[in-house]
Parts: C-alpha cells; sequence; structure tokens
C-alpha cells in the first residue's frame, strides 16, 4: 500500500490509497493511522522495531490518563502512539519508566527527529501534546524548530552577562596579576549592580553614565573616578577578547580624583593614638597591627597577613615574600624593640601559619582593620585617618631624623630615586641593607618610646612634599 499526502482543505488532510483509488477524509476511522504515514510522522506498523531502542510498537490509541496508567512493563520496551497526536508516543521501558516520546520527518529534508519529552509523571498529556504539536507543524512547514532552539541557546549562552562579565575578567585578567584583585572585584560589583544580569553588550554609554553620575552626586567624586576607570579597563579587556563589540566607557568625562592624601600625624597624635591603642577599645588584633605599622612603616596588608613561616626567630628577620609584595620583590625587615616584643608574643601562641586572625577564622586584611576604625569613628582620640597615613607619618618622621632618602624608602619597602636609579637597584643592586635597616629601626624605636612617653616637644602636623615616602 502507497500513502500519498493529498491537498489541504479546511477539513484537514486528505490521504488517498493509490492502488485501490480510495480516498480517506479527515473523519475517517483509517484517518489516524494513514497520517502515521506522513511527513509529518515516522512510518511505522504494528509489531515493528522503532530506531534508537525505542521497542516495538503497539496499535495506537486515544491516549487519557487513565490509559496510560494501565500500561505495564514487559521483557522489552514498547511504545503506544497517541491516535490525537501524529508521532507522538509512551514509551514503557523495562523498568516500569513511562516517557514520552516523540518522531517525525521535517519536509524538504528528508531528515527525520526523534526526541523524548520527559517523563509521563513530569509532563501531564496536554503538555506533551501542545509541544508535539508544536514541533511536528513546525516540521510540516520545512522548520527545524530543535535546532533553532538549540542556536537560540548557543547564541545566549555566547552572550555574557555584565555579572558573568566581571567573573571572567577577575579569573582571567586579575586575579594572581594583581594584588588589588579582590579591592578591584569588589568595585565593579559595586560599580554595576543594577545591570548586573543584563547582557554586557548591550551597555551604553549613557547606561554607565547614569551610574557613576549618581555616585559623584553623593559626594563621592574621587570614588566615581576610580569606578569609571576600573570598568573601563575591564571593558577594553573585553572588547581586546572579542566579547563586546564597543566599549561604553569610550568618551566619558573624567571625574575629579581628589586631592591626593598628604595627612602626616603630629607628635601628640602619635601619643594619643598609641594610648588609646592600648585601651582595649580596639580589639588585640587591629590594635597590635596598627602599632606594628608604626613601629615598622610596613603597609597594613602586609602585617595583616604576616605568617609565623615569615619570621626568622633566631635572628629576628621578618621576610615578606614577593607574592605578598606590591613590587613582587620579597623585602626583610629586621624586628627591634616593641615590634619584636608583639610579634614574639604573638609566635607564642600561634607556631605556623597566619598570626592575626579574623572572628570567622580568616586570615586579617587591612580591610579587617579599616572596618573596626569605621565603626569607631566617634571614639578615635585624634582627627579622621587612614592607616596609609600611619605609614606616611613614619617615613616623614624618618626623613626628619636625617635618614637618607634611599635608605627611609628601603625600610618601607619603596623605590626612591628617578628612573635611572629604579633601573640600577631592580635589576643590578643585590643587597637588603639588613644591617643599616636595623640600626634605622632601633633609633625610630627610641624615639617612638620617647614620643609616646611625652619626653619630646609636641609638633605641628606636617604634609609630606614631593614622593619621598609615596
Amino acid at each position: 500500500m502507497v500513502v500519498r499526502d493529498g491537498s489541504l482543505s479546511f477539513a484537514g488532510v486528505q490521504f488517498v490509497l493509490v492502488h485501490q483509488r480510495v480516498m480517506i477524509f479527515p473523519h475517517s476511522a483509517l484517518f489516524a493511522h494513514c497520517r502515521q504515514f506522513c511527513c509529518d510522522g515516522v512510518a511505522t506498523e504494528n509489531g515493528t522495531s522503532m530506531a534508537s531502542g525505542s521497542g516495538s510498537t503497539r496499535k495506537a490509541i486515544s491516549l487519557t490518563q487513565r490509559s496510560i496508567d494501565a500500561l505495564r512493563s514487559s521483557e522489552t520496551a514498547y511504545r503506544v502512539p497517541d491516535q490525537r497526536c501524529i508521532g507522538l508516543a509512551v514509551r514503557v521501558a523495562p523498568s516500569g519508566v513511562k516517557t514520552w516520546d516523540l518522531a517525525y520527518r521535517i519536509r524538504g529534508t528528508g531528515r527525520v527527529r526523534r526526541l523524548s519529552l520527559g517523563r509521563v509523571c513530569d509532563v501531564g498529556l496536554e503538555k506533551a501534546r501542545e509541544r508535539a504539536n508544536e514541533l511536528t507543524s513546525a516540521a510540516r512547514t520545512g522548520c527545524d524548530l530543535i535546532a533553532e532552539e538549540e542556536e537560540k541557546r548557543a547564541a545566549a549562552a555566547a552572550r555574557l552577562s555584565v555579572e558573568a562579565l566581571i567573573d571572567l575578567y577577575v579569573k582571567r585578567r586579575v586575579t594572581g596579576r594583581l594584588r588589588t584583585a579582590k579591592e578591584i572585584e569588589s568595585r565593579l560589583k559595586r560599580a554595576l549592580l543594577p545591570i548586573m544580569q543584563r547582557y554586557a553588550g548591550e551597555i551604553r554609554r549613557r547606561d554607565l553614565r547614569e551610574l557613576f553620575d549618581q555616585c559623584a552626586d553623593e559626594g563621592l567624586q574621587r570614588e566615581a573616578e576610580r569606578r569609571r576607570q576600573t570598568v573601563g579597563a575591564m571593558f577594553r579587556w573585553a572588547l581586546s577578547q572579542d566579547i563586546v563589540e564597543i566599549d561604553p566607557t569610550a568618551g566619558l568625562k573624567a571625574y575629579d580624583p581628589g586631592t591626593p592624601r598628604d595627612r602626616v600625624l603630629d607628635l601628640e597624635e602619635i601619643k594619643a593614638l598609641w594610648i588609646w591603642l592600648d585601651s582595649q577599645i580596639l580589639p588585640q588584633d587591629p590594635a597590635e597591627i596598627l602599632k606594628l605599622e608604626l613601629l615598622t612603616g610596613a603597609r597594613c596588608g602586609e602585617i595583616s597577613g604576616l605568617c609565623a613561616e615569615e619570621v626568622n626567630r633566631d635572628e629576628w628577620i621578618w621576610t615578606l615574600p614577593a607574592s605578598r609584595s606590591k613590587n613582587k620583590r620579597p623585602r626583610v625587615t629586621p624586628l627591634v624593640g616593641v615590634a619584636r616584643q608583639i610579634i614574639k608574643a604573638r609566635l607564642g601562641s600561634v607556631s605556623s601559619g597566619a598570626l592575626f586572625t579574623a572572628a570567622t577564622g580568616s586570615t586579617f586584611t587591612a580591610a579587617h582593620v579599616g572596618h573596626y576604625l569605621l565603626v569607631r569613628k566617634d571614639k578615635l582620640p585624634i582627627v579622621k585617618f587612614t592607616t596609609h597615613d600611619l605609614r606616611r607619618t613614619v617615613a616623614t618622621q624618618l626623613t626628619e631624623m636625617a635618614i637618607p632618602l634611599e635608605l627611609v624608602a628601603a625600610v618601607v619597602g619603596h623605590e626612591a630615586g628617578g628612573r635611572e636609579t629604579r633601573t640600577l637597584v631592580r635589576h643590578y643592586v643585590r643587597t637588603d641593607l639588613l644591617d643599616r635597616k636595623r640600626g634605622v629601626l632601633e633609633a625610630w624605636d627610641r624615639r617612638l618610646s620617647e614620643i609616646v612617653e611625652g619626653k619630646l616637644p609636641s609638633g605641628n602636623v606636617r604634609h609630606l612634599a614631593g614622593a619621598q615616602a609615596a
């Protein structure tokens, strides 16, 4: 028997049995059976085996929930076609699991699609019919709806959201390369929070301008400029990686970067702060970190992350590893006087790992110290200061003690001199100036003790000129 698809009419599809010259109309009992041979279904006959392990195909019935529940498993898988939805069938596995099975041919291509629409227990009968009709109707017009949906999903997957772009940028470009990786990630997420779920390729200059202007309108001009620079760096990288087609930060006006801080504590402020750190208003860990910063001139983050393994207990030398150094070079610092006492006491209870830990058990960071100071801003004994102001204060005091700038820079871990001098030091000079550093820090330890004890005359707040202490 050969089945030929006839013309369409308001009543549907007509089928013609060529050899018998019989026309089967849509309301005929044989209509549903014949449509199994049409282009919107895959030819099946009772008892024949389908491809892909579907098992044998039984007689088609008009599926209902009751008839589906009545289907029982057998030794081999089988499928029961639905008379009301051509191509759709219930497949019953030997284990008893029932799934929706759909098979159809895409008109004009000769291609056969075969797929599962899910388990019967998860997808209802009407939902399965609705999805099957959607796919087979498209197939009758020569459209492969599944392929189109896959292409759309692939295209959507290739389009990164702003949130995904931040994660990718931090992973590939920032982490492991920049010491401020966490700060950069945090600033990006704060700056772009309202548009995190939008596609990165759809972001335009006006979107970012509104976000940055809002920050500037709150009086945070410097922060707005930092956000513009940080977000701009991310989008320029994304443009170079063909993730976006334009840089939406291009052409954005710069905000006022603000005046660089030049706060230096005077002698009275140093004394008042030290006494306050001993008052237990601030917990011991952040208090001792700030003391060590005043004693050594090291960065707050370098001290916060100090580990027992970095300290030589025989010679009392602290070696900052290159991985934690801003300039990616190791630095040695002699531990003398009060600084040695603080570290020695810490090592008495910590044999390995971080010497300073937060309440959560994580290693202390400069951000932790900053937070402790922020929540106690009304209790500070002096005018507002930052941890970097303490480092600047140490450098200023050492300079006033007639310590050469090159030695001051070596103590605080900075590069001094012109470009030629820095190149010479970076590539050729191989000395840590350990003995000279020890002498400087011992002299500063004595001077700091005199300041705290009130043995030195008070002075005004001095402002650091040039780039001597950076």
